[in-house]
């Protein structure tokens, strides 16, 4: 087949830029599986203070990374530096012979540099191949959660032995994936552009007059909840997963998850132009209800590990829904100049503040009750939150505005 230079050129980008997020999400993935069952196994009830680092720091990475790019219009620079202090950290933080404090500072690094080197590489894709490349490019970081996920889960069947402790095999996981953050900073290096595709000036004050005239703030204020009852994917259903079969059970609930996760972000494009964004939030919040909704189900009547399982299926569509629509949403809503500074504020106002709250409510209210118990508690509030939400989307009109 023939191509053009132009489409040539641009097909270069494409397969450069996938590359780029699967090596990157090659060496987060077993950070993002690990971190739960680990933590919780090595520091039990003092869990939550490591995890509340890493939900302060998370946002103020992506508000940093977004804030810094937009005031000095540069892309490459940061992205080498963040690339360079993660694997070093997430190496640190899963060395298992470090101290409470030690792996709280690093939690909270890790979640920082992780964040802003994300929001770099997200900028970078949507002004040089634009949201549709996003979306594939993005795609293929999920296809390398899946494989590192499924390396684990053979390496945890079939290789390891069984005299060797789950703090071991957690921290080796995590600790060999960080080395793919050397490659991620080769192909950064590579192919990053140097500066920002917008040279206008930067003025914080136009980001905060767009989110108060164009009521984004409600939006922020929605999002808060989303994230507060999403809360319990971050930190607390690793956890219940490996109580319900140990780490091979974890690893292979997350293999399901993102098997709807890689079409629904390849194709995410086309279904909001399609569909529009109203639709992909509610398709969000419906497939967050069901999730939780079979969850508590499953507690109250069934105990089998076969059915929650497959409720990991609807993963895809609730976490690829709300974030594929909140990055179209603000890419569509901001100059490009302000896109990393608005979508900064929307991780510290809604992601970081929901997620605070969430894990002190989640966190307690196991504390306090025993596992099962406690996990149907989170699972009724997680479920209920989703459907108020979905019912205020689907209902109101004047939100209809926002989208």
């Amino acid at each position: 087949m023939n191509f053009t230079f132009f489409n040539n050129k641009k097909w270069k980008l494409y397969f450069w830029f996938y590359g780029l997020y699967f090596i990157c999400y090659l060496g987060l993935g077993a950070y993002f599986v690990s971190l739960s069952p680990y933590i919780l196994q090595k520091f039990k009830e003092s869990s939550y203070l490591i995890f509340l680092s890493g939900q302060i720091s998370y946002p103020l990475g992506y508000f940093f990374a977004g804030w810094i790019s937009d005031k000095t219009k540069k892309l490459k620079v940061y992205g080498i530096l963040f690339s360079i202090f993660l694997f070093p950290t997430q190496y640190l933080l899963f060395d298992h012979h470090q101290t409470f404090w030690v792996v709280l500072i690093c939690s909270g690094l890790v979640r920082f540099l992780f964040a802003a080197l994300i929001q770099i590489l997200q900028i970078a894709t949507l002004e040089k191949i634009e949201y549709h490349g996003f979306s594939i490019s993005r795609s293929a970081g999920t296809l390398g959660f899946l494989a590192i996920q499924s390396l684990m889960y053979i390496l945890e069947s079939f290789f390891l032995s069984k005299n060797v402790s789950l703090e071991i095999v957690l921290s080796r996981g995590a600790q060999y994936s960080s080395l793919f953050h050397i490659f991620t900073l080769m192909l950064i290096i590579r192919i990053l552009p140097v500066n920002r595709k917008s040279q206008s000036h930067y003025y914080f004050k136009e980001v905060m007059d767009i989110i108060v005239k164009q009521k984004i703030y409600i939006f922020l204020l929605l999002s808060f909840f989303y994230h507060l009852a999403y809360q319990i994917v971050d930190f607390y259903l690793g956890r219940y997963f490996f109580l319900l079969g140990g780490m091979k059970f974890v690893y292979l609930s997350w293999i399901i998850a993102v098997l709807l996760e890689i079409p629904f972000f390849y194709k995410s494009q086309i279904l909001l132009y399609q569909f529009g964004m109203k639709t992909i939030f509610l398709s969000s919040l419906l497939a967050g209800f069901l999730r939780f909704f079979l969850m508590f189900l499953n507690i109250q009547f069934f105990e089998s590990n076969q059915w929650i399982i497959l409720t990991q299926l609807l993963h895809g569509i609730h976490f690829t829904g709300y974030m594929a629509g909140s990055i179209y949403f603000f890419h569509k809503k901001f100059p490009e100049q302000y896109f990393g500074t608005a979508f900064g504020i929307f991780m510290i106002v809604s992601l970081s503040l929901g997620s605070i709250t969430g894990n002190l409510i989640y966190g307690n209210i196991l504390h306090i009750l025993n596992s099962n118990l406690g996990y149907s508690v989170l699972f009724f509030i997680s479920f209920s939150i989703f459907f108020i939400l979905f019912l205020i989307i689907l209902l109101n009109k004047k939100i209809d505005l926002l989208f």
